[in-house]
């Protein structure tokens, strides 16, 4: 639920303001075999609703015909256990000419944890049930955005832009020597015990060069390299999870309307390539993990191993009618054509003592029809 308000003074000045409202449901439920005891636990069980509350204001001031600024305040409030953070935001903006522009931006932006997290339950020796993470604070990170902006012809658009970010009050886990952060969370809830001590670190170029429909014809080129690292506990920084280095988008489509016997008709093509770095492993101690019977990680190492780089493209054949009062459309989607096999990751084989690779979905065709009113 949300309301919003704005009023124009005059034409150099105006606020907007308002408030959001979120309902949040949650059903959680975890439990792991213990193999000692051949028994499963429970991790998580919790049935309930909670609300986020968000308010803001923001004040538009154009200093000059060349100059505007964009300053406010953002409001973000958990009511489950009632953190909460006042975020402020401001940006600069400065047009060259009427085709080129020039921004300038910061943000302090927070973020409610993975809702698992606040539900990890122990059971402590007097039988009483404990959650450590009930009162988790929110994460928070600090944006700096420089950026160039321009339009090459009516049609071609191009933006540069460079960015930083310092993340803190980062959930880590409670041990020293843990290199746990929830930054690298994948899979699951978590249910460790986790304190607001972690920082991250992001860093990186991007440029976007697109067409915007012409003539029945598209393209968005967007490539970006960066940097992404974390510090947990164990006060090391490391390569985070998802610190692929590089990604590269292209996405591009052409329609066809067909001639007037058969007016209504469109045919349209469309692809979209990927290319980005690999996610990264914690590489597995084989050794020990043959010796313990379970998977064991050399956690000094965390985030060091990278998979190969991720290639994918998916393309599209539509044809597509309109009527008076609705609109079909009948499609062939081929996801990754090439059916190149893409590097999930690794897992150790308790079976063999091997250390296996899995991959992502080869070649996946999907016939659909589809009716608008």
């Amino acid at each position: 639920m949300s309301s919003t308000l704005t009023y124009k003074f005059n034409s150099r000045h105006s606020i907007r303001s308002g408030v959001i409202v979120n309902q949040l449901f949650y059903g959680l439920n975890q439990k792991y075999l213990d193999d000692s005891s051949n028994v499963f636990v429970t991790q998580l069980n919790s049935k309930g609703n909670t609300q986020t509350l968000q308010a803001f204001t923001q004040w538009n001031y154009r200093i000059s015909e060349k100059l505007t600024l964009n300053t406010g305040l953002h409001f973000l409030q958990l009511m489950l256990n009632n953190t909460y953070s006042v975020e402020p935001r401001a940006s600069l903006k400065y047009a060259i000419d009427s085709r080129q522009s020039l921004s300038l931006g910061y943000g302090l932006h927070s973020q409610i944890q993975p809702i698992g997290v606040y539900f990890a339950d122990f059971e402590l020796p007097d039988g009483t049930r404990y959650r450590p993470n009930e009162k988790m604070g929110l994460s928070k990170a600090q944006h700096l955005v420089l950026g160039y902006d321009r339009m090459l012809t009516e049609n071609l658009h191009i933006k540069v832009e460079g960015y930083y970010q310092h993340l803190y009050n980062i959930p880590v886990s409670a041990n020293p020597n843990s290199t746990f952060s929830i930054i690298n969370n994948q899979y699951g809830f978590v249910i460790d015990t986790l304190v607001n001590k972690g920082k991250g670190r992001n860093m990186g170029a991007e440029v976007t060069f697109e067409q915007f429909l012409n003539k029945g014809f598209y393209f968005l080129l967007s490539t970006s390299v960066y940097n992404s690292t974390y510090k947990a506990q164990d006060n090391v920084w490391r390569n985070t999870r998802y610190n692929g280095n590089y990604n590269m988008a292209f996405t591009a489509g052409k329609e066809w309307t067909l001639s007037e016997k058969r007016k209504g008709r469109i045919i349209g093509v469309n692809i979209k390539a990927l290319y980005a770095g690999g996610m990264r492993n914690t590489p597995i101690n084989v050794a020990e993990s043959v010796s313990r019977g379970e998977v064991v990680y050399h956690e000094d190492q965390a985030y060091s191993d990278q998979n190969k780089s991720y290639y994918r493209i998916d393309v599209r054949f539509s044809l597509k009618r309109n009527y008076k009062k609705l609109t079909s459309t009948v499609a062939l989607d081929i996801q990754n054509v090439t059916s190149r096999q893409n590097v999930g990751g690794t897992y150790f084989d308790l079976a063999k003592g091997q250390v296996k690779t899995w991959y992502q979905t080869p070649l996946i065709p999907i016939l659909s029809y589809r009716l608008e009113f």
